[in-house]
């Protein structure tokens, strides 16, 4: 391999797939733009590139036989299997790892088996990443929690970078008669939207007030959609529960501004970023208590320990009934949203780099997690240092 050579400071950003209104790559666009207004070199290359991305992101081919730079950094967004990992980790430049969370290969294998492998995959890597890693992020406590279990000994906390949804143009009047119930997260598995469905059909079945549910995501699994769309026709809710599939930020933004309740039956999330798009419109949240989501929306919501149909349909009803309720949780909700305003998360993303990356003017704010190895071999001093939940400075 060639001598590294100096170049300005440069860094690059690496996924395994960057598709239009994926959560994932406005985060990372987000960063980029972050890093380039402090002053540094930045782009977003990916393994695969959808169509209606605008040329953000370059094809990692074009990066792979780059000739080494001891002044470029690489950080690589980990959430799935990827073969980027086999070549980052070949590269002689600082790695550092952007955490996600994988997903729990059961989660899909009932659907599809190569997605669940997918999934196995990206945590055998995830592993083998540990040696190669000179810092490790979360965008979640829950996900730095994961990275401690798997073996990583220096970890920081750096939210998600979450961008306003723009003010809706001639807005969509979504519903009619009754409540409008919304949740927005691709088809997968994870996401239980059986459990939503399954709760609509308690709910109509229990109370006076009906509701009507829309499911805004794209599809991933073609056999989950289907099996979606025949649960609610064998519920009888096929008419109450609308698949929107993904739609433009406009009519999101409407769609979340003319909605009733937010609802989430989410089985694994490693933070959830429309729980806070929906918390930013003013709209009142109840989620299942999963994984990373008590975390996200802290005292903001109203979270349910399962999601038995009859447990979700009593709480939607709580949410949609009780006026005292409701403005607590739209007021706590906007208190919430606040703390991922999209400047101060851009900072903190910034100081979590500083830990490895000279950023100029930036302080680095104390590790979440460090190993240290001291002086007598066969043990070791775990120090770890205070943080919010968020990972943000109250």
């Amino acid at each position: 391999m060639s001598p590294l050579r100096s170049t300005s400071l440069h860094v690059a950003i690496f996924m395994p797939s960057f598709a239009p209104h994926d959560a994932m790559a406005i985060h990372a666009l987000e960063l980029r733009d972050a890093l380039r207004e402090h002053g540094l070199a930045s782009a977003i290359y990916a393994e695969e590139i959808k169509s209606g991305t605008g040329g953000e992101a370059i094809p990692f081919t074009r990066f792979r036989f780059t000739t080494p730079s001891k002044n470029r950094y690489l950080l690589y967004q980990a959430g799935t299997g990827s073969n980027l990992v086999r070549h980052l980790v070949a590269r002689r430049e600082p790695l550092i790892i952007q955490y996600h969370n994988i997903t729990p290969r059961q989660q899909f294998v009932r659907f599809e088996a190569g997605i669940a492998s997918s999934m196995a995959w990206g945590r055998r890597q995830l592993e083998s990443l540990i040696q190669h890693t000179s810092l490790a992020l979360g965008i979640s406590r829950f996900n730095a929690e994961d990275l401690v279990k798997t073996g990583f000994t220096r970890i920081a906390i750096s939210p998600p970078l979450i961008r306003p949804l723009p003010l809706a143009k001639n807005p969509r009047i979504y519903g009619g008669a009754g409540h409008s119930l919304l949740f927005v997260g691709r088809l997968a598995p994870n996401k239980a939207h059986q459990d939503l469905i399954a709760a609509v059909a308690a709910y109509n079945a229990t109370f006076v007030d009906k509701v009507r549910l829309y499911l805004v995501g794209t599809t991933v699994i073609p056999a989950y959609s289907s099996y979606l769309e025949n649960l609610a026709k064998h519920l009888g809710v096929e008419n109450e529960v609308i698949f929107a599939s993904s739609v433009p930020s406009d009519e999101l933004a409407a769609m979340y501004a003319q909605a009733h309740l937010f609802v989430s039956a989410s089985l694994h999330e490693g933070f959830g970023f429309p729980l806070i798009e929906a918390m930013r419109a003013s709209l009142p949240v109840v989620a299942v208590g999963s994984s990373a989501i008590p975390e996200t929306v802290a005292d903001a919501a109203l979270v349910t320990a399962s999601g038995d149909p009859e447990i979700l349909a009593t709480a939607w009803h709580m949410a949609l009934t009780d006026a005292s309720l409701r403005e607590k949780l739209i007021r706590r909700g906007l208190k919430r949203a606040a703390r991922f305003d999209l400047a101060l998360t851009r900072a903190v993303n910034l100081a979590a780099l500083a830990y490895e990356i000279p950023l100029e003017s930036i302080t680095p704010a104390g590790l979440y997690y460090q190993r240290r190895l001291p002086a007598i071999p066969g043990d070791y001093i775990v120090a770890a240092t205070p943080a919010s939940a968020d990972g943000l400075r109250h």
